[in-house]
Formats: structure tokens, C-alpha cells, sequence
């Protein structure tokens, strides 16, 4: 029973590790769009916008959209269905063992904001940059 209890801590905590080190990755690129970004805005102060960065802030703007539409969708999806699997795993394990499983649910629920956050500032600034 103990080398079950130790398998599902290491597990427990190894996929809370792979989601943080996917919220790291995850700022990192949107460090990096946010630098195109900052650079068409720069542009577009000096009247200097090409036809391809038009057609470039045209298209990923209604491409992130879409995208915001379908990760809004997956949030308030997925925040009943943590808030679920968090309830059955005060039913099953026992208080220490819980908070040590929890880990998870709140890590996977602050990669899911990140992201939420993240496409809905880029779409903003994509708007902003095509008026």
C-alpha cells in the first residue's frame, strides 16, 4: 500500500511539474508575440505599416478571435469538472493525501487563466492595432 501511496505522490507531483514548466513556456511566447506586437505598434506610430503587416494583424486577428471564443468555452468547461474531481478526492483519500492530489487541479487551473488572459490581451492589442 505504500509504494502505491508513493507511486501516486510522485505522480501527482511530476504532472504538476509538467504543468508549471507549460505555464513557463507559455509566457515565454507570449513574451515573444507581445514583442511583435510592441514592434507593429511602433510602425504603425511612424506610419510606416507595410501591406503585409496589415495582412498580418488582419489575419491573426481573426484567427485569435476564434481562439478566444474556444478557450473561453474550454474555462467555464473545465472549472466545474476541477471543482468535481477536487470534491471526489476529498471523498476518496484522506485529508493529507487530498491536498497533496489538489496540487494538480490548482495548477491546471492557473495554466487555464494564463491562457484565457493571454489570448484575450493579444486579441486586444490586435484590435487595437487595426483601427
Amino acid at each position: 500500500m505504500n509504494e502505491m501511496k508513493l507511486s501516486l505522490e510522485l505522480f501527482s507531483a511530476g504532472v504538476s511539474i509538467i504543468i508549471v514548466v507549460a505555464i513557463f513556456i507559455k509566457v515565454f511566447q507570449y513574451k515573444q508575440k507581445l514583442d511583435v506586437l510592441k514592434e507593429l505598434d511602433r510602425r504603425k506610430d511612424m506610419f510606416k505599416l507595410t501591406k503585409e503587416d496589415k495582412q498580418y494583424i488582419a489575419s491573426n486577428l481573426k484567427e485569435y478571435k476564434e481562439k478566444l471564443v474556444k478557450v473561453e468555452g474550454l474555462t467555464r468547461l473545465l472549472f466545474p469538472i476541477l471543482i468535481t474531481i477536487g470534491a471526489i478526492l476529498f471523498l476518496i483519500f484522506s485529508f493529507e493525501e487530498t491536498l497533496i492530489h489538489l496540487n494538480i487541479i490548482v495548477v491546471a487551473y492557473i495554466y487555464l487563466q494564463i491562457h484565457r488572459i493571454h489570448t484575450r490581451n493579444y486579441t486586444k492589442f490586435l484590435e487595437e492595432l487595426s483601427k
